[in-house]
C-alpha cells in the first residue's frame, strides 16, 4: 500500500542521515585527541570552553593510557562536550568539574554540577536526546552510562568503558 512504501522511503531516509551525521560528526573531531590523546584533548576542550562562555571547569585526570582505542576516546570526549553544553543551558551554575581515570581495567568519565538538578524520568520522557545520545555512545563501546541528579543539589554524568572490550558493537561517531 501507499502508507507502507511511504514509510519504507521515511525509514531509508533516517538511516541515510544518520549515516551522514555520524560521517561528519568523524570529520570534525578534534585532532587533538589523535595526537595528543584523549587527557590532554579533553583539558584543552574545558580550558578552551570556559574561556569561551566564561565559566570555570576544574579538569582532572589520571592513567589515561595513551594508546587508547579510537573508538574509546571519541565517545568518552563527545560525552563530555555534550555533558558540559547541557550543564551550562540547565543547570544555573557557572562552575563545572570533568574527571577522566584510568584503571588497568576500565576509564571513567565523570562530569559534575552544583546547579538545580533535575527529574532524570522526566527528562528521558520529555525528549531528553543529548543524554540519550551520551548513554548509546558509551554503550556502543561496551561501557555502562549513569546520571545522579537531584532538584537543587546538581548533576553528575558518569560513564564507565571497560579497556578490556575485544569489539564495539559499532563504531562511535
Amino acid at each position: 500500500t501507499a502508507v507502507v512504501e511511504c514509510f519504507g522511503r521515511a525509514k531509508q531516509r533516517i538511516t541515510d542521515i544518520s549515516a551522514d551525521v555520524q560521517s561528519l560528526s568523524h570529520r570534525l573531531h578534534s585532532s587533538k585527541l589523535d595526537y595528543l590523546g584523549l587527557a590532554t584533548a579533553a583539558n584543552s576542550f574545558c580550558r578552551e570552553f570556559a574561556e569561551k562562555q566564561k565559566v570555570e571547569v576544574m579538569f582532572s585526570n589520571a592513567g589515561i593510557p595513551s594508546n587508547l582505542p579510537k573508538e574509546v576516546s571519541l565517545s568518552l570526549f563527545r560525552v563530555m562536550q555534550e555533558a558540559l553544553q547541557n550543564a551550562i543551558k540547565y543547570s544555573g551554575v557557572r562552575s563545572f568539574s570533568v574527571d577522566l581515570r584510568g584503571t588497568q581495567d576500565f576509564i571513567q568519565l565523570r562530569v559534575s554540577d552544583n546547579g538545580r538538578g533535575f527529574e532524570k524520568e522526566q527528562v528521558f520522557t520529555d525528549g531528553g536526546l543529548g543524554l540519550i545520545s551520551m548513554r548509546e555512545r558509551i554503550q556502543m563501546v561496551g561501557g555502562e552510562f549513569e546520571i545522579k541528579s537531584e532538584i537543587g543539589a546538581g548533576t553528575t554524568i558518569h560513564a564507565r568503558v571497560p579497556l578490556k572490550a575485544q569489539e564495539y558493537r559499532a563504531m562511535a561517531g
